[in-house]
Parts: C-alpha cells; sequence; structure tokens
C-alpha cells in the first residue's frame, strides 16, 4: 500500500467505510464516485502501523468440528452447536435420531478436524474489517452465538478506543477507556435485587489476588494508541488432547506473526501476541505458553477450570445434568450433548480433551460422596473419594462400574460402534491408555504453570450452581451386610441415568445421583458459573509474581460470561495493562520493504464518493 500523508478530514466527510484488507494483508476502502452535489463524503480510518494481534482461544465444545477428508468429507458436520432456536431444534431432531455407535463415529477425534466454515455476523457498527478478513482471521472456526459478541467487541474497543465526532475526528475516549482510567463507575447503580452497586471497579469485579492494579494513566492510554489491535481466533479439535491443541494454537501464533512480518504487508508487528481464553481454552493457552512463552506478551484467562469439574464423573454415569423437570432448555441442551452416560461415555472415554476436564490433584479431595437422606438427617456411608493426597486417577477414574457400583466407567458403552475392537485391544484397555494421557498433561506437562504475565476472571456466584461435589444419596436403610463393604459392593443393575441397585430382595437398597444443591453464599461450596465450581476456578489465583491480577466474579453461566458487561469492562482493562509491558513504539523499526511512514496518529481521509 502506498504511504499516505496525515491530512485532515474533509468537514463532509461523514459516512464510514468499512476497513477490507488485500491478499498481502493491507487495508482497502472501496466506494463509488458521485456527483459534488451529493454532499457526505466517504470516511478511511486506516489503523496504526505497528500491531500487537490478539487471539482468542475458546471452550470446549466452541470450536465447529467436520468429518476429515480420509474419514469421510461428505458426512454432516462433526459438531456445529447451534445459533439460534431454528438451528438449536434442528440440532435436537438430529441428535435424537442418533444412536451411541453413530455418535462415537462421528465425535472420534481421528475423525474430525477444525471446521472454518462456520457462520460470521458482523454487526452494522463493525469497520475495522469485513467477512473476509474475520474468516482469514478464523472467527469461522468458533461457535458464533457463543463468542460472536466477543470478537466484535475486542475488535471494536481495541480499535476504535475514541468515539468519532460528526466530522469523523476523535472526540473522546469510549466509555470502556474512560472507565480504565478512573476505575470508578457512575454513582446509584444497582444490582438485579435492587441494591446499590460500589462505585469502585476493583471492589465490584471483586478483586481476590495479584499485585496493585491501578487506574491507566494519561500516557499509558496513549501508549495504548500507539498500537493496532487485530483480533484473531484459534478454534481447536476439543477431542484431542489439550496438548496436541496447544501445538496448533504456537502455529497459530507463529502463522499470525509472520502474516504481519511480511515485506509486502505495510504493518509492523511488536513481535509477541496476547492471548484472551475461555474456559478449557485456558488449559490450551497455559500448555501453549510453556512451549513459545517468548511469543506471547500476556494472557487473559476467563472462568478456567484450573483444577478440573466434578460435573465431568457425573457425566459419565448420569449424562448432562439439567435443572429438574421444567428445565426445558437444559433438556433440548443434555440431548444435543448428551443425555444420558451412553451417549457421553462413547465419546468421552476415547478423548482425551474432554477427560482433561477430571478434577486433577490440585482440586480439593473428597469430592465424591456417599449419604443417607432420612428427612433433615443426613448420614455419611463411607468415606469420600479420593482420600487427601490419594490419586483420583487410581481411587475413581479407572474403576469400572462392572467391579464397584460406584464406579465411573461403563465398560460396555466405551465402544459401541466396534472401532476399538477392530484394534485388537479391549475397549477398558483403550481408555486406561487415554487415562494415561491425561495424568501425564496434568503432573507432568502443565502443573500449575501460568505465563509470567496472566491476568483472570473466575465465577462465584450462588445463583450460578455448580458441582462442587458430586453426591450418591439413599433413602434406604442399609444393613450392616452391606454397609460393612459398601466400598466394594457390587451393584446388582445401574441405569445409564445415574442410578445402581445394591443387595438382593428385600435388602436391596437404591443409590441415585443427585443434582448440586443450592449455596447458602457465594463462598459455597457448589457456587461457580454453572459448569466450573469456585474451588477450580480459584487455582487460577497461582503464584503472585506470575498472575498480575485475578477477578472472583458472579452475575453470569459459564457459556456466556464474556457477554457481560463488566466481565467486558475487567478483560479490556486487564489488556490495557498489558500493552504497558509492550516495546514503546519508537523502539521497533519505523520502516519496513520500500515504505519510509513513520509511526503516526491513525490516518483520517475524506473522499468524493
Amino acid at each position: 500500500m502506498a504511504d499516505l500523508p496525515d491530512v485532515p478530514v474533509h468537514p463532509q466527510a461523514t459516512r464510514r467505510l468499512v476497513m477490507r484488507f488485500d491478499k498481502n494483508g493491507n487495508p482497502v476502502f472501496d466506494s463509488v464516485l458521485s456527483p459534488e452535489s451529493f454532499a457526505p463524503r466517504a470516511l478511511c480510518i486506516l489503523p496504526k502501523r505497528h500491531a500487537i494481534p490478539v487471539i482468542f482461544v475458546p471452550g470446549i465444545m466452541g470450536s465447529n468440528l467436520r468429518a476429515t477428508a480420509k474419514y469421510d468429507a461428505k458426512q454432516p458436520p462433526a459438531w456445529r452447536p447451534p445459533n439460534g432456536t431454528a438451528e438449536g431444534i434442528g440440532e435436537w431432531f438430529y441428535r435424537c435420531r442418533q444412536d451411541a455407535a453413530a455418535r462415537q463415529r462421528q465425535l472420534t477425534p481421528e475423525h474430525c478436524e477444525v471446521d472454518p466454515t462456520g457462520p460470521i455476523e458482523l454487526s452494522d457498527s463493525t469497520y475495522t474489517l469485513d467477512e473476509s478478513e474475520a474468516r482469514r482471521r478464523g472467527w469461522g472456526e468458533l461457535h458464533w452465538e457463543s463468542y460472536g459478541e466477543i470478537l466484535l467487541t475486542l475488535e471494536k474497543v481495541l480499535n476504535d478506543q475514541y468515539e468519532s465526532s460528526p466530522d469523523g475526528q476523535p472526540s473522546r475516549l469510549m466509555p470502556v477507556w474512560e472507565l480504565a482510567k478512573t476505575l470508578r463507575y457512575p454513582a446509584g447503580q444497582k444490582d438485579k435485587d435492587g441494591n446499590p452497586l460500589p462505585t469502585d471497579a476493583l471492589k465490584r469485579w471483586n478483586k481476590v489476588a495479584g499485585g496493585d492494579c491501578p487506574p491507566l494513566t494519561d500516557d499509558e492510554i496513549a501508549r495504548l494508541d500507539d498500537y493496532y489491535y487485530p483480533v484473531w481466533a484459534c478454534g481447536y479439535n476439543w477431542l484431542e488432547s489439550n496438548a496436541d491443541s496447544a501445538k496448533r494454537l504456537v502455529q497459530r501464533i507463529q502463522d499470525v506473526l509472520k502474516h504481519y512480518n511480511h515485506p509486502d504487508c505495510q504493518f509492523i508487528p511488536e513481535g509477541r501476541v496476547i492471548l484472551v481464553t475461555h474456559s478449557m481454552g485456558g488449559l490450551v493457552a497455559r500448555r501453549a505458553a510453556q512451549l513459545a512463552e517468548k511469543d506471547i506478551l500476556g494472557v487473559v484467562h476467563g472462568v478456567q477450570p484450573v483444577g478440573g469439574a466434578p460435573v465431568v464423573y457425573r457425566r459419565f454415569r448420569a449424562g448432562t445434568e439439567t435443572k429438574g423437570p421444567s428445565d426445558v432448555l437444559g433438556a433440548f441442551a443434555a440431548e444435543v450433548l448428551g443425555w444420558s452416560a451412553a451417549d457421553i461415555t462413547c465419546v468421552m472415554a476415547n478423548s482425551p480433551g474432554p477427560l482433561e476436564l477430571l478434577p486433577n490433584k490440585h482440586y480439593p479431595a473428597g469430592w465424591l460422596r456417599f449419604e443417607r437422606h432420612s428427612g433433615e438427617l443426613r448420614e455419611t456411608l463411607m468415606p469420600p473419594l479420593p482420600t487427601p493426597g490419594g490419586d483420583p486417577y487410581e481411587q475413581i477414574y479407572s474403576v469400572r462400574v462392572q467391579d464397584k457400583w460406584w464406579g465411573m466407567v461403563d465398560e460396555k458403552l466405551i465402544d459401541p460402534a466396534g472401532l476399538i475392537e477392530k484394534t485388537k485391544i479391549t475397549a477398558f484397555s483403550s481408555y486406561a491408555n487415554a487415562l494415561k494421557e491425561v495424568q501425564r498433561f496434568h503432573e507432568k506437562n502443565l502443573g500449575l504453570y501460568f505465563h509470567p504475565r496472566t491476568y483472570a476472571y473466575f465465577g462465584s456466584d450462588k445463583d450460578q450452581v455448580s458441582y462442587g461435589a458430586v453426591l450418591w444419596v439413599t433413602q434406604d436403610r442399609l444393613l450392616p451386610d452391606i454397609r460393612d463393604k459398601l466400598i466394594d459392593q457390587k451393584a446388582k443393575s445401574w441405569e445409564d441415568s445415574g442410578s445402581a441397585v445394591l443387595g438382593e430382595g428385600a435388602n436391596g437398597i437404591r443409590m441415585c445421583l443427585i443434582r448440586a444443591e443450592a449455596p447458602r453464599d457465594s463462598d459455597g461450596e457448589n457456587a461457580g458459573d454453572v459448569t466450573v465450581p469456585r474451588a477450580s476456578g480459584e487455582l487460577v489465583k497461582g503464584d503472585k509474581d506470575f498472575v498480575k491480577c485475578v477477578f472472583k466474579m458472579k452475575g453470569f453461566d459459564h457459556q456466556h460470561s464474556y457477554s457481560n458487561a463488566e466481565v467486558q469492562h475487567a478483560a479490556s482493562y486487564c489488556i490495557g495493562r498489558i500493552v504497558i509491558s509492550a516495546k514503546p513504539v519508537r523502539e521497533l523499526p519505523q520502516m519496513k520493504g520500500n515504505s519510509c511512514l513513520e509511526s503516526s496518529p491513525s490516518c483520517s481521509l475524506g473522499f468524493s464518493q
């Protein structure tokens, strides 16, 4: 692109044009000529020359998947979460007709790859890229309903930091950056219950760990405006190990930096990217940071299951949880995700990625419990598992339902399609091998490592009930011959909706997995964000020398946490603090190839249409 001078905007340049990009990644604006009597002019706003790419990494099931060409490219999308009610109903009917064998064949890790062709719906106020550029940046790899809003928000607030006046000139900071400068909300705001909210942003976001988090100064805001922040995305095959997904993310980081380093691209990269993650994407990003720390300026983690989630065990025995008989939307989601243990086990037992969400050794012990409830009476029937200092992989995850009534895995549900049978090993041996890979990832690879410049938030809300623990409960009275050996009892029968019968005849008792009970307050065991309980999320606190700031927040559910306005404010502020650590533009090259355009304020040009 030819160098353009910093020229004033034509006073009648009021119609802003969408910026698109050529094959080399250079900005292009399209318009048409019109008579001079047509007063409005086209307004073209060029981004800054120096760039810090931002890469968003989604959570589990947040990446679109398709069948590989080797498997059968003519198959329908392996995983395309619905966008909107109509698609949701269609997906529900499709999954209702799909048996476990078909689900296993479709969602076997080796049969799937990331699908970049998902829908992208840009808003009327999106001026910094078009759909073609968004697709080049990987936006089509992500579930749009879950992540479209945060992608658009980051693209706007990072690259349109100032609200423009009618003549196109910057007039004042956007509200999100005014908030970052003061860390004060307007007085008089109230929560959903009508209670006054604090004006102090750090109190509202509930800062619980890290060092000082001061407001951004005028100089720091000015530095923020020195860079262009193209927002990218990186989907991944969430059925594979997060270690494999991390390698894909490292490759995406390198490809993005290479894209802006290309001599035919006018942009000059700072040399590092910023990662923003959701849920399991945090595990992917942390492993990627271990492999390519020097290429990452900083990381913002959202609702990361650092210690795993006990609900994974429950899904192996009972399928996807709902809030009860009246939870129609939950029932629809459960049908899509896997209504029963049969629907869940055929996929998760063969997929390292989902298995890596099992509670690891950092999660508090004793989360699997066994009780008798009779009126107000609650009686512990056997010691909770895993025991303090015990190995959950040995004590819980490798135990078959066929061997102990509370075992996690029903061996007969692992391979309904007979895919493992063809490899000459048993289904359970295949599962055991995957479990070893999971343990190696948890303990040998990831541990509690965090990038040296990490910011994070997690959910701890009593109204977003999560499974901080999983409870087997009976109302039956246990006779001594069963109770004394309860931990080693085999089940007479069991159902894939979460129940087991022990003993014979009149001595038989029925054990059932119950729904998580609502906690009394937002520090309760079952407080969280519906999916990740507080005890797992707060492990992101880590070492204060590495984790710069952690917010313990409420008011959102797991999937839609980035749609929460305060989360968006906090995430933007954290990105601003990360940018402060970037190299000053004056220390970076000012020329590239045959270009000699010096770093200067954004160039705004007005052309006749």
